[in-house]
């Protein structure tokens, strides 16, 4: 998650872009779409920066680090599960703690 903390007109300048599903004040999420597009164009060549200004993104709102790390979480998904990594919600499920049934044994 990014460090920034966006403000109600960052949000709404952010909501502009199609390739953010949604946004609050502490995170982005992109589209499957730019996902996708994002991980193949690095895959070509392409900087994470550049991909992420080619796609309408303002580098001094986001951060000019987010473009890498959001890039690098993408191609190991990618690695690891395919395009089918990202239309699956994921997080969360390498949790190791008590299960909730063992609590209420």
């Amino acid at each position: 998650m990014s460090k920034n903390i966006y403000n109600e007109f960052q949000i709404k300048e952010l909501e502009k872009n199609p390739n953010i599903s949604s946004v609050s004040d502490r995170s982005i999420s992109y589209s499957l779409e730019f996902k996708m597009k994002a991980v193949t164009e690095y895959k070509s060549g392409k900087t994470p920066s550049q991909i992420f200004i080619e796609h309408g993104f303002d580098l001094e709102m986001i951060g000019k680090g987010q473009p890498k790390r959001c890039l690098k979480r993408r191609r190991d998904t990618f690695r690891k599960f395919g395009e089918e990594g990202f239309l699956a919600e994921r997080r969360g499920k390498g949790s190791t703690g008590p299960s909730l049934q063992k609590s209420f044994l």
